[in-house]
């Protein structure tokens, strides 16, 4: 009975922690100037994993990957990057982001599809050409906050654990 609640109280410390990383997570990439579009901040999803009969929970946190890849110290292009993909993002973050659209010329009419093929190929081509991209240290939003929320979660855990830990004595010693 008594393993039962503790394990229940483990279960809802897990995951309000873990609830807490993820808004954690979500206001660091708006910080650092990441969100160009709300998809790498919706894409936050957890998960609590426990096992019955054991006092063993575990938080898993996703999100989509090309965050992880904005923290890397330097990120380095062998081949082109794909077009197509690239296409998709000119077009959800908007033409008017873009300062200039190279048109060729002017040798057809200009569309919003073919702006949006120009720039992807202009893009993909500057990253062949550059090959590796090397940023600041100051520029990280992954490492830094999972490390500090992990400070944040170890007190947190050690602060209630104390506390239910001291409950399930006190009723067992009760209960005897």
């Amino acid at each position: 009975m008594i393993a039962d609640d503790l394990n229940q109280e483990i279960i809802d410390l897990a995951t309000e922690i873990t609830r807490d990383a993820v808004g954690y997570f979500e206001k660091a990439i708006e910080r650092s100037g990441l969100l160009l579009t709300s998809e790498l901040r919706n894409s936050f999803e957890y998960q609590i994993n426990h096992q019955a009969g054991q006092l063993a929970v575990s938080g898993d946190i996703y999100f989509k990957g090309y965050g992880r890849m904005k923290d890397m110290r330097s990120l380095t292009y062998l081949n082109m990057p794909s077009v197509d993909v690239l296409e998709e993002y000119v077009e959800k973050v908007g033409l008017d982001k873009f300062a200039f659209v190279n048109r060729f010329g002017q040798r057809k009419i200009p569309t919003k599809q073919s702006d949006a093929r120009h720039i992807a190929w202009a893009i993909a081509m500057h990253k062949k050409r550059i090959g590796t991209v090397r940023r600041k240290r100051n520029s990280t939003w992954y490492n830094r906050t999972k490390v500090d929320f992990m400070n944040v979660m170890r007190r947190r855990m050690i602060e209630r654990t104390q506390v239910l830990v001291m409950k399930a004595l006190k009723k067992q010693a009760e209960s005897e």
